[in-house]
């Protein structure tokens, strides 16, 4: 497998026997706890065909170019500050500052939080958007307070 851009700026997919599968989509199975295994390989219309396993197994240049579309593709902003959050009507609502600037959310499920082994957890909004958010002895005490509750 071989991975090229066309004048398009698209993604294609090329495999030995098969055609070549064109505008092809890079995603990471666990972006947060194992950015650079399983990324999968997805068709324009989402449908995985093909896995990498881990990056590290790639041809330098390959590696290059699956790391630049990921870079530039992706969307993962991290939480900087936890300004408020509020668990006033039965859901959270919470108001942060990203990396990306400030950003208001709202969480429905406990279950959308989602805790990893080394301390960071990501917070899954309503809308499906994801946010890392670091250890909490890593935030501002400001930050720390306002998630008490929560972690």
């Amino acid at each position: 497998m071989r991975l090229s851009l066309n004048q398009l700026d698209q993604l294609i997919l090329h495999r030995d026997g098969v055609d070549d599968v064109v505008d092809v989509r890079l995603r990471r199975s666990f972006p947060w706890t194992r950015p650079t295994e399983l990324v999968s390989i997805r068709d324009d219309k989402g449908k995985e065909v093909v896995l990498i396993e881990r990056l590290e197994d790639l041809e330098i240049e390959q590696r290059k170019l699956v790391e630049h579309w990921l870079a530039q593709n992706s969307f993962l902003p991290e939480i900087i500050s936890v300004m408020k959050v509020n668990n006033d009507f039965g859901y959270q609502l919470w108001h942060v500052l990203t990396d990306r600037g400030p950003v208001e959310f709202r969480v429905q499920e406990r279950e959308d939080i989602r805790f990893l082994p080394d301390g960071r957890f990501s917070v899954k909004d309503v809308d499906g958007n994801s946010d890392g958010v670091p250890r909490a002895d890593r935030l501002d005490p400001a930050s720390e307070k306002a998630i008490q509750g929560i972690i």
